[in-house]
């Protein structure tokens, strides 16, 4: 069973992904239309998991050690 502090790690990652999307789609939707908007949605959510992965990454697996 894992503990709370590592379920804890999961919200900044659930927030940058909430924010690509959302940012991502508002900007897909202003430069083309909603093929477009879904597709910078998906990448802006990917973009913004590998921005907190790269900041908390190191501390989340210096804890489990």
């Amino acid at each position: 069973m894992k503990s709370l502090k590592e379920y804890l790690f999961l919200i900044p990652y659930v927030l940058a992904v909430c924010l690509g999307l959302k940012f991502g789609y508002d900007f897909g939707m202003q430069i083309s239309g909603p093929i477009m908007a879904v597709i910078t949605a998906i990448i802006g959510a990917v973009f913004c998991s590998i921005i907190v992965e790269s900041f908390l990454g190191k501390k989340r697996r210096g804890n489990s050690k």
